[in-house]
């Protein structure tokens, strides 16, 4: 195996140190040495300094590690790197090298560095090395080596154009993401796990397991431990990438043609120009024009195929708002008018319905002596309203409007005929 370069060790060193700040937070200087085999807390200090603009290892100008009982901040380092006698040549090669990489990645999410930043940052490297300040142009020109030295190893670094003067990676990069996030992020993913994002979802979750977990074995932890009931396809893979085309078309305003299939088993084929997705109560929805009978919904699940015409764009509605749409609408559905709903609810659900909104109108009306609430809604799509009052049983009456009290009431006298 080849020997490894000054460079690479480095960076692996600053690797390692990143990984069990994050991991050991708070943990002593010393304790720090000995696990990560650092020959030296000036060796410690330099990694340290290349850092200091990490915030998930850097917070408010301390590190997360102690010296002397609290946390060593980024002036206690250069203060100590002043007064350490192997720092007085200036920071070497390596070093400078791992410094302007973290910049440029630290600074490439929000568009890069500019190289006036740049140089200052090399001018307080130098500063706190306690090495003689060189001319400008001489740092200038050291950038600039120290750019190109960085794409020899692979690095694509996006320098200054028409329309940007900054430099940034070209690489797109992982977020930095504490432990604690980085496991927020995987188990909501799960959540999709067999739905219309599975694909998508799946090879993410994937890439945060090596990217972001790397060699532990907290993935397979959080599977055996973390379950997710809900509602799913029963065939996933049959819809491939129907959800990430259906995004990009919206995106760019791209016609679709579709194979659709009704809820009584009917499959018809439509050129449609696709206004926008909601994803409502776990179940998506498609809001589109057509030229036979205008403004539809359809259901992303029911779609059998579909093929994105990026040679055919078309003209967004100007003014059109898809949360104006339905802002009104009990689900999605906007075929009725607007509707004042007042419920009943009984004491055993009460509490519940009052800790959760269910609709942007929602208000609480009055609170019964016998602990009952009764709240109020103004919507429109009272069919899908049904299906939902159903689902609370007797635990719910419907006060008004008497249209929707008496549809409950048949379908609710349909099901005892059909038990009787």
């Amino acid at each position: 195996m080849p020997k490894l370069s000054r460079t690479a060790v480095t960076a692996n060193k600053a690797v390692k140190l990143k990984d069990y700040i994050l991991t050991h937070p708070d943990s002593d200087i010393n304790e720090v040495l000995k696990a990560l085999q650092i020959k030296n807390e000036a060796s410690l200090l330099r990694l340290l300094l290349g850092m200091g603009e990490d915030e998930s290892v850097c917070s408010g100008g301390a590190f997360n590690i102690n010296r002397d009982g609290k946390k060593i901040t980024i002036q206690e380092v250069a203060v100590l790197l002043e007064n350490t006698p192997e720092d007085i040549n200036g920071p070497s090669a390596a070093e400078r090298l791992i410094y302007l990489y973290d910049a440029l990645n630290n600074s490439s999410p929000s568009g890069g560095i500019t190289f006036q930043r740049l140089m200052s940052n090399y001018m307080e490297l130098i500063k706190q090395s306690g090495a003689p300040m060189p001319k400008k142009e001489s740092i200038r020109r050291s950038i600039h080596r120290d750019l190109e030295k960085l794409e020899t190893y692979g690095i694509v670094i996006e320098r200054p154009s028409t329309g940007s003067k900054k430099y940034r990676l070209a690489d797109e990069y992982l977020p930095k993401l504490s432990p604690e996030a980085a496991s927020g992020v995987y188990v909501s993913m799960l959540l999709y796990r067999n739905t219309l994002l599975n694909e998508a979802t799946s090879s993410a979750r994937e890439e945060l397991e090596k990217s972001i977990f790397r060699e532990s074995s907290q993935p397979q932890i959080l599977k055996d431990r973390i379950y997710i009931l809900g509602d799913t396809l029963a065939e996933p893979q049959r819809f491939g990438n129907i959800l990430g085309k259906l995004i990009g078309s919206i995106q760019g305003s791209y016609r679709i043609k579709m194979r659709y299939c009704n809820n009584q088993g009917k499959e018809t084929e439509r050129i449609l120009e696709p206004l926008g997705l909601v994803c409502k109560r776990g179940v998506w929805y498609l809001f589109a024009n057509n030229k036979i009978d205008g403004h539809r919904t359809f259901r992303v699940d029911q779609i059998q195929s579909l093929r994105t015409r990026e040679n055919e764009r078309f003209e967004y509605p100007p003014g059109y708002s898809l949360q104006e749409q339905i802002k009104s609408s009990w689900g999605v559905f906007c075929n009725d008018e607007i509707s004042r709903v007042r419920l009943k609810f009984s004491p055993a659900v009460a509490h519940r319905v009052q800790n959760l909104r269910y609709h942007i109108s929602q208000q609480l009306i009055e609170t019964c002596p016998d602990g009952s609430v009764i709240l109020q809604f103004e919507v429109c799509g009272l069919l899908e309203l049904q299906s939902w009052i159903l689902q609370w049983g007797n635990q719910v009456e419907v006060l008004e409007p008497l249209i929707l009290r008496e549809a409950i009431r048949e379908i609710a006298q349909g099901i005892a005929d059909q038990y009787s």
